[in-house]
């Protein structure tokens, strides 16, 4: 059975209801709900990382990664895509912070997938037997697919061979990234050597 105070708040929510103003939950319920700033941020995180497009950025150098910003030393976290956007095109790298593990990647994109080629530099610690024939994932986030790989040039570093590896095919979705406030990341131009495809 309803009682005077259920009857009062019930009361509330119809009036404010009627007239299509907001209601706050304290003036429903006066029970306190324990609150802490550290959720407004982590909303406000969860929120942007799902709604930032990339085809709507302005034209401008961008790092987006699958984790948020740590605030330590490190430049990234997660998986990550360092790029510069020109119109609907991107041309950058993705891979992991602080490793020589990355791909680049330039093509065009849509909403938050980048649909183009990419490049890979194969050291002799990383080197596979064969490249695979059909597609498949480059990363184990299964966020990047590529194929028709061809080797298009090998090099030496010393005794150990690098091999620079031409796929024609790629697709990287990071719908869900976290847009960093600025690369803190190698830029693109200093690791993505796309001159070499020329004769790919």
């Amino acid at each position: 059975m309803l009682n005077k105070s259920h009857l009062s708040q019930l009361a509330i929510v119809y009036l404010a209801l009627l007239a299509g103003l907001p209601i706050s939950c304290s003036q429903v319920n006066s029970q306190e709900i324990p609150y802490s700033p550290s959720q407004d941020f982590e909303i406000a995180a969860q929120i942007g990382a799902k709604s930032v497009k990339v085809a709507d950025l302005a034209d401008d150098n961008y790092q987006f990664c699958s984790q948020s910003a740590p605030q330590d030393w490190r430049d990234g976290a997660g998986v990550c895509f360092v790029f510069a956007k020109i119109g609907n095109r991107v041309d950058g790298y993705y891979g992991y912070p602080h490793s020589d593990d990355f791909i680049c990647l330039r093509g065009k994109v849509d909403g938050n997938r980048i649909a183009g080629e990419a490049l890979a530099i194969s050291w002799a610690v990383h080197q596979q037997n064969q490249i695979p024939e059909s597609a498949f994932h480059w990363d184990s986030e299964k966020r990047l697919t590529i194929s028709q790989g061809n080797i298009i040039r090998t090099t030496k570093d010393g005794e150990d061979p690098i091999e620079w590896i031409f796929y024609r095919n790629a697709l990287l979705n990071i719908d869900g990234f976290y847009q960093y406030n600025r690369p803190r990341m190698t830029t693109a131009s200093q690791l993505c050597k796309w001159n070499l495809t020329a004769a790919g």
